[in-house]
């Protein structure tokens, strides 16, 4: 009786030990960690992107939303994610809108999603970084052009008063053009912005 009740301990145990996803940080190896993990923000650094950004530079106005999610399932893991939307405003004309609104957590549905850390020799090389700044890496979509692959990579500058951070638009170079008079870029120009918390 001892023998089956030491069994049915340890099987209970197994198994309730697999159910579990093991948390580790955001920025785990994902060759070195099993399926099912929950890639975890664990010093909270996507806290500091949330909320509501804008740039005017002259003309145009970027603004951009974004939204911290916790334990969102990508794929085979669990991930915190940040999710966003935006607009973009040139010469006092929209030309780009998907602010409203930000409910629907699936990133599906999501212009601006992701929560890949970097460093600063990756993606855009970053030469005024510190040694240790890391930055998110996001895609971002255009609804109107979604066979297009873009990313923006979001830097948030530390002592800044008010809250700052950069936003640098990039093409990933993937996509296939529809045709040859298909636009070649989102309506909201690549480039570099400097985003003011709101």
């Amino acid at each position: 009786m001892k023998h089956i009740l030491n069994l049915v301990i340890i099987t209970i145990t197994f198994f309730s030990c697999k159910a579990q996803s093991p948390i580790v940080a955001i920025d785990a190896s994902r060759s070195a960690t099993p399926d099912g993990a929950y890639y975890k923000d664990l010093n909270n650094e996507f806290n500091k992107f949330e909320g509501v950004w804008k740039s005017t530079d002259g003309n145009s106005e970027l603004t951009i939303v974004l939204q911290k999610v916790e334990q969102l399932q990508v794929r085979n893991d669990y991930r915190d994610y940040l999710i966003g939307e935006y607009k973009y405003i040139e010469n006092e004309m929209e030309l780009i809108n998907t602010i409203p609104p930000i409910q629907d957590i699936n990133t599906e549905t999501h212009n601006i999603g992701g929560g890949y850390i970097i460093n600063s020799n990756v993606s855009i090389p970053c030469d005024d970084c510190t040694p240790n700044e890391r930055r998110l890496d996001l895609y971002i979509s255009d609804p109107e052009r979604d066979y297009l692959s873009a990313s923006i990579v979001l830097r948030y500058l530390e002592g800044s008063n008010p809250e700052q951070m950069t936003a640098t638009i990039i093409s990933d170079g993937g996509g296939m053009i529809p045709n040859e008079n298909s636009p070649t870029e989102l309506r909201v120009p690549y480039g570099e912005y400097l985003m003011v918390k709101q």
